[in-house]
């Protein structure tokens, strides 16, 4: 019986412990910027933040978080690199199967299927 507090305030400090993310990078910011002023320089600041999240998440071992890949894919295609945004949504479709209809629906608007 004496061992209960101790045993409760442990239970609490665990529950307070920072658990792992499951993802590296936050591109938030950089977003927000591209899309509210779409300029090329916010774009190309927003390219460069998801180029820093796939290096940073491959030598962490974490997964690029959902819809990166798509939308560097998007920055690709507007560029005209159709080719590079083909790879990239396949990556998008391998990562995450949940967005296979939407990357169909994108490769098929974007005339990037073969």
């Amino acid at each position: 019986m004496k061992h209960i507090p101790a045993i409760i305030a442990a239970l609490c400090l665990a529950g307070c412990a920072q658990s792992a993310y499951l993802y590296y990078g936050d591109t938030s910011e950089k977003y927000y910027r591209s899309v509210k002023s779409p300029d090329p320089r916010s774009v190309q600041e927003y390219k460069r933040s998801l180029e820093e999240v796939f290096i940073k998440s491959e030598r962490k071992g974490l997964p690029v978080p959902p819809g990166l890949y798509c939308d560097y894919a998007l920055i690709l295609a507007a560029e005209g690199d159709l080719a590079g945004a083909r790879d990239f949504m396949v990556k998008e479709k391998t990562l995450w199967p949940d967005s296979t209809q939407f990357i169909e629906h994108l490769l098929v608007r974007y005339n990037l299927r073969h």
